[in-house]
């Protein structure tokens, strides 16, 4: 152990660059200045984050955010706080950025969040079963969940003459910061390998003045991308910058006697320069994993949740294979976009919320100041469309397969309209009626169909009210694409949802068992009295069996230890009927329902695209106490989950992103009622305004969300035109200002005053005349649409 602290210690004194965090001077001090902790075990955080890139930036803030309380360390592998990579073969090649301004937080960030950053700390082994991370300086870190964020490093060339001076690889900052140096006094450059970085690379040198070739092995520049319109754009502009372009040349080795003098292709070719940039790909830095029980191929093998096979670590960015559910197949994305978005995905999943990761990665870059963006796949599109043409200031280029858009290439097209193709790619909508449209720039694809959403609230024997007007949607061809329901509008949109176009027969007869025959008129005193004292002894025989009718024997059997009045396994059984959870499960329209877990307080949400759905999932979103006992899966207790959110389209914005198209939001609260007179008045008052909607709120947020935009778009009219084209065509601007469209919900309200029992009123007379109401209030809406102008 005294070999390792020593070895520890020389190595902090000896690189004076490095900078950690000293508790004791309470500031960001050289390592060689920092106290060395003499202890077998360096420390025991809930998360350990290895990496130090944007993944690991996203998931300690994601982390943070989340959860206030836990212990959070990132350990970084090289000398320096996590910053931007984008920039080494831009701005930073180019001079026109240092070292500081390339930073993703300063030190003080990192504090105030209470992250503990490590750096120079290069991760040599994982211990799963314990636990723990050793890094190279033989201290070890004890983890509650685990993230490996590692990126990847550049591919070398095992090539005669590969160690010569002078050939260097840009991946990392010092990488970028010796390649500038260097060719501040060389004047031919070959850079191998013609993918983004290479072509970036070239631009940046050429720009500088150098005389740049650019060699490439297949047979196209930028041969990733499966797309020969975008490789003779690339080409173009790189010749008419003055860039020797050779493609399909094979370079068999260096020459040179200490320094590289030239490479020599398989023609036996000699092409000579002065410097060498390698760029020919990269290899996820994964090897440290070996005997860690964690899978790895290329790359670290991770499920849609980046989840690895250990359910302790997770993996994101680079490093992580997964399975992408938007092109159904396995791969690696290596774009700064990706590692972000993954990086707070993990985290969210790291704390229990099992969200699949299926978005569309935007990669953006620059060359000789023409800013681009592409997302998607395009290998395997049968067609192209283009719109705008090459030598525009803004065109695009749209992939499809099978009229269904897979990949776009863009320069200066507007954020709505990149934000739009995102959605039409990770939704894979059919083009095939707005075919002949797409080739016309002035047509916007945010006018192209999107999903149908429908939103369902929780109310009991209110629910019938919704039985009605989904059967008036269905007859007039609204089909939802997406549902977001809870307690009793979750078993109601599961039906829906199982049943597709045809669901209001199964509705219908669902609600009819579930109906009970009393006398007297509703709404009546005696209807009432009967009606409470019905429920109270009896139950619902279809839904709840009152408890003091149980056999069970023994303490918990009593009053006094019961969590609930009423067993639910009747509603159990009735859901096993009329849900067809296979077809569920296949199903085109996507179910989202709402849940509350009784411990931790938090919202959980139930997705028939991501879990497979089951009687105990609705349960646990109609599990409203006291009446009915909490849900178990998975070892968690949920409530219904209409306690925090009854109208849930919050599910929706979190699950399916970006709205468009049509809202039908049921409305079992309207807002306006008259004021309490008596004691059950202000009660069921009292109800009212608890389960109301949120939809309100959601919507202003989107408003200000708006305002955001609005201020955004003054902003950059006040920077000069090339900056703000450069921040166009970042994907987080793309995702923010392209999603500008209001909200648009229609709202089908339960209107008037209704009697105190109205949400546990199951008699047949009642139903049905809520049926009848929810089928006029749906036709209404309906007609008010139709006579909207467009």
């Amino acid at each position: 152990m005294a070999d390792l602290i020593q070895s520890a210690q020389g190595e902090a004194m000896n690189d004076a660059n490095r900078v950690v965090w000293s508790s004791e001077a309470d500031a960001w001090v050289p390592a060689g200045e920092a106290s060395i902790r003499l202890s077998d075990d360096a420390g025991v955080y809930d998360f350990v984050l290895v990496g130090g890139g944007p993944a690991c930036v996203a998931a300690a803030r994601a982390l943070r955010r989340e959860s206030p309380d836990a212990s959070i360390a990132m350990l970084c592998g090289e000398s320096t706080l996590p910053y931007l990579r984008p920039p080494l073969t831009k701005g930073f090649l180019k001079g026109e950025l240092d070292d500081m301004q390339l930073a993703i937080h300063p030190p003080e960030f990192y504090k105030e969040q209470r992250i503990d950053v490590l750096i120079g700390k290069r991760v040599l082994q994982v211990d799963s079963a314990g636990h723990t991370v050793h890094t190279s300086d033989g201290q070890r870190f004890r983890y509650g969940k685990l993230l490996i964020a590692t990126g990847a490093s550049p591919q070398p060339m095992s090539l005669p003459g590969s160690s010569l001076a002078g050939i260097r690889f840009i991946h990392d900052v010092s990488d970028a910061g010796a390649l500038r140096e260097a060719a501040r006094s060389v004047r031919r450059v070959a850079v191998l390998g013609a993918g983004f970085v290479g072509v970036e690379v070239a631009a940046s040198l050429r720009a500088a003045g150098l005389d740049v070739t650019l060699i490439e092995r297949e047979g196209c520049i930028m041969p990733q991308l499966h797309a020969p319109a975008v490789s003779s754009w690339f080409a173009g502009r790189c010749v008419r910058e003055g860039i020797r372009l050779l493609t399909g040349c094979h370079v068999t080795r260096f020459i040179g006697d200490t320094r590289v003098t030239g490479v020599v292709t398989e023609t036996g070719e000699l092409l000579s320069c002065d410097l060498v940039v390698v760029a020919v790909g990269v290899t996820p830095d994964c090897t440290f994993l070996a005997g860690s029980g964690v899978t790895i191929g290329d790359g670290v093998l991770v499920d849609e949740c980046l989840c690895t096979s250990n359910p302790d670590i997770y993996a994101a960015g680079d490093v992580a294979n997964f399975y992408d559910p938007v092109f159904c197949v396995r791969r690696r994305i290596e774009h700064w976009d990706n590692a972000l978005r993954q990086g707070r995905l993990a985290a969210r999943n790291m704390l229990g919320k099992r969200i699949p990761y299926r978005d569309v990665s935007i990669f953006h870059g620059s060359v000789f100041g023409t800013y681009y963006t592409f997302m998607g796949q395009a290998d395997e599109t049968t067609e192209s469309v283009q719109r705008g043409t090459y030598f525009d200031s803004a065109w695009s280029l749209l992939f499809l397969r099978h009229n269904v858009l897979r990949a776009v290439f863009s320069t200066g097209r507007s954020a709505e309209e990149t934000a739009a193709a995102e959605e039409l790619i990770r939704h894979r909508v059919g083009l095939h009626d707005a075919r002949a449209l797409l080739s016309d720039v002035r047509f916007s694809l945010s006018r192209l169909p999107t999903r149908t959403v429908l939103i369902l609230q929780g109310g009991g024997a209110l629910g019938a009210f919704e039985c009605g007007a989904i059967q008036a949607l269905e007859e007039s061809g609204v089909r939802p694409d997406v549902i977001s329901a809870v307690s009793i509008g979750a078993f109601n949109g599961a039906i829906v949802a199982s049943h597709p176009g045809c669901a209001a027969q199964h509705l219908a007869q669902f609600w009819r068992d579930l109906s009970i025959t009393l006398p007297g008129m509703p709404g009546s005193s005696t209807h009432e009295i009967l009606l409470l004292w019905h429920t109270f002894w009896f139950g619902v025989p279809n839904f709840l069996r009152p408890r003091w009718w149980s056999a069970e024997l023994g303490p918990g059997s009593l009053a006094p230890w019961w969590t609930s009045y009423y067993d639910a396994s009747g509603i159990k059984t009735l859901i096993r009927r009329y849900v067809d959870f296979d077809t569920l499960a296949e199903s085109p329209t996507r179910l989202l329902i709402g849940a509350v877990d009784v411990q931790t307080g938090e919202q959980r949400i139930f997705d028939s695209y991501i879990d497979r759905l089951t009687p105990e999932h609705l349960l646990a979103s109609g599990s409203l106490p006291p009446a009915m006992p909490w849900t178990l899966i998975d070892g968690h207790s949920y409530w219904d989950g209409g306690i925090v959110s009854n109208s849930p389209l919050d599910l929706v914005i979190e699950r399916c992103g970006r709205i468009s198209g049509r809202v039908f939001a049921l409305d079992l609260f309207s807002g306006g009622r008259p004021m309490p007179t008596t004691v059950i008045d202000v009660m069921r008052r009292r109800d009212e305004l608890v389960y109301t909607d949120r939809i309100h709120n959601d919507l202003r947020f989107e408003e200000y969300a708006n305002d955001f935009s609005d201020l955004v778009l003054e902003l950059l009219r006040e920077v000069d035109p090339e900056t703000a084209r450069r921040i166009q065509q970042r994907p987080n601007y793309i995702r923010l200002m392209g999603s500008r469209a209001p909200i648009r919900v229609s709202r089908i309200s339960l209107q008037g005053q209704l009697p105190f029992a109205s949400d546990f009123d199951f008699t047949a007379t009642s139903i049905e005349a809520l049926q009848r109401r929810g089928r006029q209030a749906a036709n209404d809406v309906l007609d008010e649409l139709r006579a909207r102008p467009e």
